[in-house]
């Protein structure tokens, strides 16, 4: 599975690059390489939409039973397992699933795999020609290649992070109420985690590998934060 998704998004990848190197002269800072794999990972994300919006319309859910999930929690707050049937119960009559903010998370992992495998083996999976792919540019700004590691070590790696953190914590922000035990606490272990798992993988990950995750995180952010607004008026008219 993750050998054919590599092989899909590789055309992909190839087909953008094609694109972008015929529009006019390469500008040095940033390859066309390096602006192909920023196209393909916003188009893939844009492929994603109907999931975000799935999440987005299940956060209004939430938003919408917080006060009634307020006064079963101060009811119920000395019985923590009529607690948990009462909370339970909210969730099916509102059709609600407390776990939906970790899906995209847990989705993109098979992506980023697959991914891997592209700057793993790009003349297999991108480009099948060995040597024209030797003769473009690959450089990114500081990153002379983005085959290899960030050089520094450091750079590409807490960017990576940081937006990682963000872009969790906004998830979090937006299903702030209350919520079960289970959910609250796989919330929490991943976003304590994921940042520490992508600045250790990162430094050692080719740089092109990192920069989709970063591109992919900005967009999730900037999604994210639209959403939490609309979230917000739907808490204010419920209040």
């Amino acid at each position: 599975m993750i050998n054919a998704l590599a092989s899909f998004f590789g055309v992909i990848l190839r087909h953008i690059y094609d694109f972008v190197s015929a529009i006019g002269s390469e500008p040095s800072a940033i390859s066309y390489y390096a602006i192909a794999i920023i196209v393909t990972t916003l188009l893939l994300r844009f492929a994603l939409l109907p999931l975000n919006l799935f999440q987005t319309k299940n956060q209004l859910k939430m938003a919408k039973i917080q006060p009634e999930m307020k006064k079963i929690q101060k009811k119920y707050e000395n019985d923590r397992q009529l607690l948990a049937q009462k909370q339970s119960q909210l969730y099916k009559e509102a059709q609600f699933n407390p776990l939906s903010g970790c899906l995209p998370m847990l989705i993109q992992f098979p992506l980023l795999l697959a991914f891997y495998r592209i700057f793993m083996y790009p003349t297999k999976f991108a480009f099948t020609n060995p040597e024209f792919y030797a003769s473009i540019q690959k450089n990114f700004f500081f990153i002379p290649s983005l085959d290899h590691p960030d050089p520094t070590k450091l750079v590409l790696p807490i960017i990576a992070a940081f937006f990682t953190w963000l872009s969790t914590y906004l998830v979090q922000k937006a299903n702030a109420a209350p919520s079960t035990e289970q959910s609250e606490q796989m919330m929490k272990s991943m976003s304590i985690m994921m940042p520490v798992m992508i600045l250790f993988f990162a430094r050692n990950m080719a740089a092109g590998l990192v920069l989709y995750w970063i591109v992919g995180s900005i967009y999730t952010i900037f999604q994210q934060f639209i959403s939490n607004k609309f979230i917000e008026k739907e808490k204010e008219k419920e209040a």
